[in-house]
């Protein structure tokens, strides 16, 4: 029987994804393991953009500190100016969620 360990080591290896409805639209992320420890982590995006020629668009980065920065480059450029007044001007409060622009559904998957 394995170990929680190698069960741990063994999950590493699979790829695991999520999607994301944020601003009224899905976009997933995939991470797709390379072998000896390497990933690279894609941003699918399901809107056309005018900047992908009308298509939906997919990004890879290579490793993770890339990937977190087109994450925070992403999630800020969907907002409007009024999205970011509002979120400079009010700290997350759970009542408020309904009408916050920083809020997103996510469902995670793993093979």
């Amino acid at each position: 029987e394995e170990s929680s360990s190698s069960k741990k080591k063994s999950a590493r290896k699979h790829r695991v994804g999520a999607a994301l409805f944020f601003r009224e639209h899905v976009i997933s992320i995939l991470k797709v393991p390379l072998g000896n420890g390497v990933c690279y982590y894609d941003l699918v995006d399901s809107l056309p953009s005018s900047k992908a020629g009308g298509m939906a668009s997919r990004t890879r980065c290579k490793d993770l500190a890339s990937f977190e920065v087109l994450l925070q480059w992403y999630a800020s450029s969907k907002f409007s100016d009024s999205n970011c007044n509002f979120i400079d001007d009010n700290e997350w409060d759970d009542g408020m969620c309904d009408f916050d622009p920083r809020v997103f559904q996510g469902f995670v998957w793993a093979e």
